[in-house]
């Protein structure tokens, strides 16, 4: 997986590109490319949408684990 910036700094450039790095040639990719060609600012706006919403969904899925247990206090 590419890092943070090195992403955004392709997504400035090559909007589609990025999506494509962050998940593959899916219906992502295709909408973002259709974007960018209406309008470069579009496409931007959905490239940025979707690694937000991609770090969000790996921030919660790294979160789902058991519950920590902790010590019961002394009485």
């Amino acid at each position: 997986m590419l890092g943070t910036c090195c992403l955004i700094f392709i997504i400035i450039l090559l909007p589609p590109l990025g999506v494509f790095f962050m998940r593959g040639c899916g219906a992502d990719f295709w909408i973002n490319l259709c974007l960018t060609i209406l309008g470069y600012l579009p496409g931007h706006i959905h490239a940025f949408y979707v690694l937000v919403k991609d770090r969000e969904e790996r921030q919660a899925a790294a979160n789902l684990g058991p519950p920590a247990y902790a010590p019961v206090p002394p009485k």
